[in-house]
């Protein structure tokens, strides 16, 4: 902003004060100045035009100084138009309230040019950085609302059909903006999905972006593996594969914890790696366990890492439960964390449900917890039930 093109409105009761400071302004090289002879006037103008600078007196007859300024935060104008307050000596108590209320600064009368100069600089100067600083932010807010948008596009959300032979459904809510967990199903042959969950380290823009490529090169590495190899990769080739992708060009030392697989439909047998992960969770016949062995290392941490092949066998009525920690460790009105036992008697609780409906009562349940505490963690879960004997296609 040209501060000489500044909108300047002086507010003083008493005409020679206001000639005064016109005179003093306009050798200053201000042209675009305005006057108001008491507090209403002067709150008229502010409401009907964009005033830059508003140097206001304290003492005035219908609306004195401190109640203009009352107005015109409490209309919150204040980022718009600042505020000098003008005041005699006798007036400094009511000035220092004036400061709390949001005025930036004060001119005391008589007007010493060198002072009046330098004070309307600075507070003009500040108030064309404060609008900078907000127009960027404004332009940061639009982009990273964008970068969601364009992140949560990418996570799969064409769930089967849950008659079907394979029922999956997922949750996915960022803490921020943009978050790192990740989930993602896809088919590598008509009868074997892969199914991944993951959380990158971090968070914001760095664990979104390590995200898409994690996710990139899992759906790229497994359907280029099977092209070259003519078979469903092993879960510890795909892990040991992302593994040293992800360790290239990577100077901020991201990871990811990521618990991989692949579902043989038709037997419903569950081959997947733990690469640092929360275990998975194997809800039936009313109850829910956990695999207990040790996970192995993240992945994008240590090159030349090997990975340890498990396996769960999935019944008709079992549901196979995929969180990230942001579940776990969601805290609640004192402070305690939701838990695994809580997840684990949450899941079997809804033994023999849908996919959608154990994913969304789980949800549900978690974020009663919270009592609408703020998440300082990515929430994202995966639930999947099978029927063995029956095939996938698509």
């Amino acid at each position: 902003m040209n501060v000489a093109h500044a909108h300047i409105l002086i507010v003083d009761d008493v005409e020679d004060n206001r000639a005064i400071l016109v005179r003093r302004l306009q050798r200053l090289g201000f042209r675009n100045l305005a006057e108001a002879e008491d507090g209403q006037a002067a709150l008229d103008h502010i409401r009907a035009h964009p005033v830059d600078l508003v140097l206001l007196d304290v003492m005035m007859p219908r609306m004195n100084g401190v109640e203009v300024l009352e107005a015109v935060r409490i209309e919150d104008r204040l980022d718009e138009t600042a505020v000098i307050m003008i005041s005699a000596a006798s007036e400094l108590e009511t000035v220092v309230k004036c400061l709390d209320l949001g005025a930036e600064d004060y001119l005391p009368k008589p007007f010493n040019p060198s002072i009046l100069r330098a004070r309307i600089g600075s507070v003009l100067e500040k108030k064309a950085l404060r609008a900078e600083v907000r127009r960027q932010l404004f332009r940061l807010e639009a982009e990273l609302a964008k970068a969601r948008h364009q992140q949560l596009a990418m996570v799969n959300t064409h769930f089967p059909p849950a008659e079907g032979p394979v029922d999956i459904h997922a949750v996915m809510m960022p803490a921020q903006e943009v978050g790192g967990d990740l989930y993602d199903f896809f088919p590598v042959t008509p009868d074997v999905l892969c199914v991944a969950i993951g959380d990158v380290s971090g968070k914001g823009m760095p664990a979104a972006l390590f995200m898409a490529r994690t996710r990139s090169l899992l759906r790229a590495g497994t359907l280029q593996f099977h092209a070259l190899a003519g078979r469903v990769p092993r879960p510890s080739e795909i892990a040991a594969l992302l593994n040293e992708e992800l360790c290239k060009n990577n100077e901020d030392c991201l990871f990811i914890t990521l618990l991989v697989g692949f579902l043989d439909v038709a037997t419903g047998r569950f081959d997947y790696v733990n690469a640092g992960h929360l275990p998975p969770i194997r809800a039936g016949a009313g109850a829910a366990d956990t695999a207990d062995a040790p996970a192995d290392p993240p992945i994008g941490a240590v090159e030349h890492l090997a990975f340890s092949n498990r396996v769960i066998h999935l019944a008709a009525a079992d549901s196979l439960v995929l969180v990230t920690d942001g579940v776990l460790e969601m805290e609640g009105d004192h402070g305690e964390m939701f838990g695994a036992d809580r997840l684990a008697a949450e899941c079997a609780a809804m033994v023999g449900q849908p996919a959608r409906a154990l994913a969304e009562r789980l949800v549900e349940r978690v974020l009663d917890h919270s009592a609408g505490r703020a998440r300082f963690d990515d929430v994202t879960l995966l639930v999947l039930r099978c029927r063995p004997e029956q095939t996938i296609r698509g």
